[in-house]
């Protein structure tokens, strides 16, 4: 089961950058960048774009978890994002994926300077529960703490997500399932990505592991009607994964004005039809998403062929680093 879901998360979340991971530092993986209205395809001045950025109150910075220069993107933006909301006044957070929500006290215990990195990190199970080097995300946090940003958990529990992956929500008890965020299951447009990402992966059969739920023994192929509901279950745990960030975003952003979040995510949660569009429906209009990406000549073109964000934050490699 671990296996299927880390391959999930790989693929649905942002995860397929193959480059190096290890810099020296996020700061020495800045590049060159332009801000690129995703509607138009028009570069957008940066002192309008920050504007823009600064007057919402939810921000999502979809990402490729590995990416070092995505890193260094979000780095760049909440530092940026910070220094105006202190200037305005609004009380900022930034919201992490990356921290499940039951691990809202060490996130509190870390912004406070109560414990250290490695405290934080042992505390959130960050190696086991979230996989990707903590040192890729320090630099945002210090940005975000900089800013008296509040830290916020988003994820849900992997206990929650891994029950759903292997037995489905109808394994839940009905206390655990009042627990849930309000999940829209049938969003026709989540559902056509979702459709399309699985086809060019394979179908829903392309996340399970050679063996047995940890590839650790031989398993009998599924039929067709398990491969289906397989398939579903994944669904599902995507789902939660989107509906309980916006949730989280909506409890701490509230009804009145005053407060903003930025939201750090993967590429897969981080777009219209994904958390976006379900913090609007919870009443947060003012939601954005950007996608922070690497031109390799044909990506960009491809985002602004059918756009599903409405920024594009794009690097440029120099020349010297593509050999």
């Amino acid at each position: 089961m671990k296996a299927r879901l880390f391959l999930l998360a790989l693929a649905a979340c942002g995860g397929k950058y193959a480059g190096p991971t290890t810099p020296p530092g996020v700061e020495s993986a800045a590049l060159p960048y332009r801000i690129v209205d995703a509607r138009t395809g028009r570069d957008v001045p940066e002192i309008d774009a920050w504007s823009k950025l600064a007057g919402a109150r939810a921000v999502c910075l979809g990402e490729e978890h590995p990416n070092p220069h995505h890193h260094w993107a979000q780095m760049k933006l909440v530092e940026e994002l910070g220094r105006r909301a202190k200037l305005a006044g609004t009380e900022l957070a930034l919201g992490m994926e990356m921290v499940q929500k039951p691990f809202q006290g060490v996130l509190d215990d870390y912004a406070a300077g109560r414990i250290d990195d490695a405290a934080l990190v042992s505390r959130t199970g960050w190696d086991d529960r979230w996989g990707y080097d903590f040192a890729m995300y320090k630099p945002i946090l210090a940005r975000a703490l900089a800013a008296q940003a509040k830290l916020i958990a988003l994820n849900p529990p992997r206990e929650l997500t891994k029950q759903i992956s292997h037995n489905g929500i109808e394994s839940l008890t009905p206390d655990e399932r009042k627990a849930l965020p309000e999940l829209v299951l049938d969003d026709p447009q989540h559902r056509a990505w979702w459709d399309s990402m699985m086809s060019a992966m394979g179908g829903a059969g392309a996340h399970t592991s050679q063996g047995g739920d940890d590839g650790d023994g031989a398993a009998p192929a599924p039929t067709a009607d398990e491969d289906k509901a397989r398939g579903e279950r994944f669904y599902t745990v995507q789902v939660l994964w989107d509906e309980s960030i916006a949730d989280g975003a909506k409890a701490w952003i509230g009804a009145a004005s005053g407060r903003a979040m930025i939201i750090l995510a993967g590429n897969g949660h981080c777009h219209d039809s994904a958390v976006v569009n379900r913090i609007k429906r919870r009443g947060v209009p003012d939601a954005l998403s950007i996608l922070l990406i690497v031109d390799d000549g044909g990506n960009v073109a491809s985002e602004l062929a059918n756009p599903m964000n409405d920024y594009l934050f794009v690097m440029s490699m120099p020349e010297s680093k593509k050999k």
